[in-house]
């Protein structure tokens, strides 16, 4: 019980407690206790360095020189001095191989700073050319687009381009101002002159000097344009509530927003900013309802053959409606055309737009594998018309209907 643990060890007796009265005794029946020995540091080396004899030494600088000489060619330092035209010029001198490892080392440090700088300041140089060239472009683009729009209001000829994009919004992003929101889909073919679809603004970078991990190749109509999806700007701040005519412009060729040196008509710019592009996901949520309400505007004005006709339909008493009186009666008109689209799908279905026949078209899942039946009149429209687009017997079958209504004179 009283055995000291094993292994066990006292500890020194030194200072105050060597008055102790017990360490008084241990002293006088033990002994002195034995000096601590010293350990070799390991910072320091345990043995003196021995001189090298005089052949050692040749041998060693005769290899170092060796060595030197194989990456180095062996070069004679030549000063000379000329005076030519009343102008003294100093020759470079040769590094030879009597220079130290050192100041070759210096040399070329100095060499890799004087390439640095000189790269800053060529690339200096190109971003002030290409401010320059930008600035040059927009000014003379937007010469063009006046040019353009009052060529446009004359009913003159422009050259023509490709058909608009389908649309690139889901049914969520066609809300204008009110609750009562549908597609608006042309009955007649659009007579509205189109100029071209980009404009060029400055140097545009290939693909190939694109980041991997930042490209984006974005189709624009018949052309693809590969974007920096780091270097895309935020949708501009403008509005056209005071200027329709130029969003009639604007929305075919524009350069109020310019991506890798091309000007970005308006119906492109969800291709940049919608979130399931992945390119600038947070601007499309202020931008979405805006844009939304221009889409509108414009569909109804290419349903006229000019803007004059347009007004025509959009005046009162000669007085031109502002932009919020247009967009309710647009909202008005698609409402109304909704409703007539759920009575002519619901006649076409015999009441029931889950049917066979109608194979999936009036439903959607949703998580979990729940299938569910559309209800608002603005989603029923626009996939009845989807619809009819894809299925042409569906369509040819819905126009006979209609055909034989239309002869025996009952209502649908």
């Amino acid at each position: 019980m009283f055995e000291s643990r094993k292994n066990g060890k006292r500890g020194d007796i030194t200072g105050t407690r060597v008055k102790k009265a017990s360490s008084q005794r241990i002293l006088a029946q033990f002994g002195d206790q034995p000096a601590q020995s010293g350990y070799a540091s390991v910072k320091s080396a345990d043995r003196e360095p021995q001189r090298l004899e005089e052949r050692r030494i040749a041998d060693n600088d005769a290899w170092a020189k060796n060595v030197l000489a194989r990456k180095q060619p062996e070069t004679e330092v030549n000063l000379k001095t000329s005076i030519v035209a009343g102008t003294s010029t100093l020759t470079s001198e040769t590094v030879t191989s009597g220079l130290d490892l050192e100041s070759n080392m210096m040399d070329v440090d100095e060499l890799e700073h004087e390439g640095a700088l000189a790269r800053i300041q060529l690339r200096k140089l190109e971003r002030r050319i290409s401010y320059f060239t930008t600035d040059i472009s927009t000014r003379f683009a937007r010469l063009e687009g006046a040019v353009l729009q009052t060529v446009s209001s004359q009913g003159g000829t422009v050259p023509q381009t490709q058909p608009l994009l389908a649309p690139l919004v889901d049914r969520n992003q066609h809300k204008s101002i009110t609750s009562a929101s549908a597609i608006s889909i042309p009955t007649t073919p659009s007579n509205l002159p189109m100029p071209s679809m980009t404009l060029t603004h400055g140097r545009s970078i290939p693909a190939s000097e694109i980041f991997p991990g930042h490209l984006r190749i974005l189709k624009l109509g018949d052309e693809e344009l590969a974007v920096d999806q780091t270097a895309v700007p935020d949708p501009p701040a403008i509005t056209f509530s005071q200027d329709l005519s130029a969003l009639f412009t604007e929305w075919h060729c524009s350069d109020r927003l310019v991506v890798n040196g091309r000007g970005i008509p308006i119906k492109y710019w969800p291709l940049f900013y919608h979130s399931k592009h992945g390119i600038k996901c947070g601007a499309w949520k202020a931008l979405r309802t805006v844009w939304g309400n221009w889409k509108f505007v414009v569909e109804e004005r290419e349903r006229h053959e000019s803007d004059t006709a347009f007004w025509d339909i959009y005046s009162n008493n000669g007085t031109r409606l502002d932009y919020t009186a247009i967009l309710l009666r647009l909202a008005d008109s698609r409402a109304k055309q909704a409703e007539q689209d759920v009575k002519d799908a619901m006649r076409f279905f015999d009441n029931d737009l889950s049917c066979h026949n109608a194979g999936g078209a009036f439903t959607y899942k949703k998580k979990g594998g729940v299938t569910v039946l559309v209800s608002k009149p603005a989603d029923i429209s626009k996939n009845w018309r989807t619809y009819l687009a894809n299925n042409p017997d569906a369509a040819l079958a819905w126009h006979s209907m209609q055909d034989a209504q239309s002869t025996t004179g009952t209502p649908i």
